[in-house]
């Protein structure tokens, strides 16, 4: 069996809810999400991640940002004063799989889908410089299952 990890205690900002809903629990195994589910999931053998009622979300795509991360930060902001948070957001994970033409496996946090998310300390849609500033504000970066970040553990 791949290794499996459990998120717990977080706020959940899957794009398609278009806003922070706690009560989950994710379930991570190897490059996929096994399980998202608001009752407790059980899962003996997963590493367990307390979020501490951070924001868990699906990684960000954006199929125009090929430079550098502080250009990130520039298009949020710039598209800040257009549109919502969530509508930018939005193009950063669900639209941009439609472009990939790979909708349902990332850009998501449901079950099937490509374990690709990041916690972030605090909630972007107030502040959506807490997804730039060159991952400041991440505490966990998981990509195909993969930790590259964790401060949490």
């Amino acid at each position: 069996m791949s290794q499996q990890i459990l998120f717990r205690n977080f706020e959940l900002l899957e794009p398609s809810f278009g806003g922070l809903r706690g009560g989950y629990q994710l379930l991570v195994e190897g490059d996929t999400v096994k399980q998202l589910s608001e009752t407790p999931i059980k899962a003996s053998e997963a590493d367990v991640i307390d979020c501490g009622r951070r924001t868990l979300m699906p990684g960000l795509i954006d199929c125009h940002v090929h430079a550098i991360h502080s250009e990130v930060n520039v298009r949020f902001t710039i598209r800040q004063e257009v549109v919502s948070p969530i509508e930018i957001i939005r193009s950063a994970t669900m639209i941009g799989a439609e472009v990939l033409r790979v909708p349902g496996k990332v850009g998501t946090l449901q079950a099937g889908a490509f374990s690709d998310a990041i916690v972030v300390d605090g909630n972007p849609l107030k502040d959506l410089a807490l997804l730039g500033d060159q991952g400041k504000h991440l505490s966990v970066i998981m990509k195909a299952g993969i930790l590259h970040k964790n401060r949490l553990n």
